[in-house]
């Protein structure tokens, strides 16, 4: 299981920054929606991805926030191995 914290989500770059750590700096992806959706499509093996603190993440990013919950949520959609869990 990965955690992280939206606490962290103070701009849409420190947001991707925060991610990609707790995915793995081998998991590269552009700071971008589109980059981490296929990033998250290319997991093969089982995990779960738990964001902690969601509402921090609506404060702090607004719309943009919106657009991660869907990419979050569309990329567990496809991806049989990736569990996604908002709190």
């Amino acid at each position: 299981m990965l955690t992280v914290d939206a606490r962290g989500f103070v701009s849409k770059h420190e947001t991707h920054a925060l991610l990609r750590s707790v995915l793995g700096e081998e998991n590269y992806w552009g700071s971008n929606l589109d980059a981490l959706h296929d990033c998250l499509t290319m997991i093969f093996e089982p995990t779960t991805l738990v964001i902690k603190n969601w509402s921090a993440a609506v404060k702090n990013l607004g719309d943009y926030a919106d657009r991660l919950w869907h990419v979050l949520d569309d990329s567990a959609e496809e991806n049989p191995f990736l569990n996604v869990v908002i709190e």
